[in-house]
């Protein structure tokens, strides 16, 4: 039943469904540190719990403008490889069980979204993205001129 279970957000103004399996916990996140020479989708370094998180602003992964991050918004915790991250969030808007099956994406995505997306699903009919939360961890490599 769980792997019905889903984190849904808005991520870089679009609605997205997380499967819960990836997701450690949301949280409120205070100004973070910023990290010098970090690649640019990093917005930064802040402490929870006695951990150090890295934080992942996914504007930039998809090939947006870095959003600003504001004392008090929420991001969605990961654990990949051990190491802890944190994705920013422009929204969490519920945590919810979608009976519907995960089917494959139907039609062209730009770029970004296309890296992140592994499939779609309908809740309260609206087609979702369901993105893995870890593909936003590292920058594409970038193809030679």
């Amino acid at each position: 039943m769980m792997d019905k279970l889903y984190l849904i957000a808005r991520i870089a103004d679009t609605r997205v469904a997380l499967r819960s399996r990836a997701i450690h916990s949301v949280v409120t996140v205070g100004t973070p540190v910023e990290v010098p020479a970090a690649p640019p989708h990093v917005a930064g370094l802040f402490a929870l719990r006695s951990r150090i998180f890295t934080l992942i602003d996914p504007h930039v992964v998809i090939g947006l403008p870095a959003a600003p991050v504001v004392a008090g918004q929420r991001v969605i915790v990961i654990e990949v490889a051990e190491h802890g991250y944190a994705l920013l969030a422009d929204e969490i808007e519920d945590v919810c069980f979608i009976e519907a099956p995960e089917t494959r994406i139907a039609g062209k995505l730009l770029p970004g979204w296309e890296r992140v997306a592994d499939a779609m699903v309908e809740h309260d009919g609206a087609s979702l993205l369901v993105v893995d939360p870890s593909s936003f961890i590292s920058l594409p490599a970038l193809k030679a001129a």
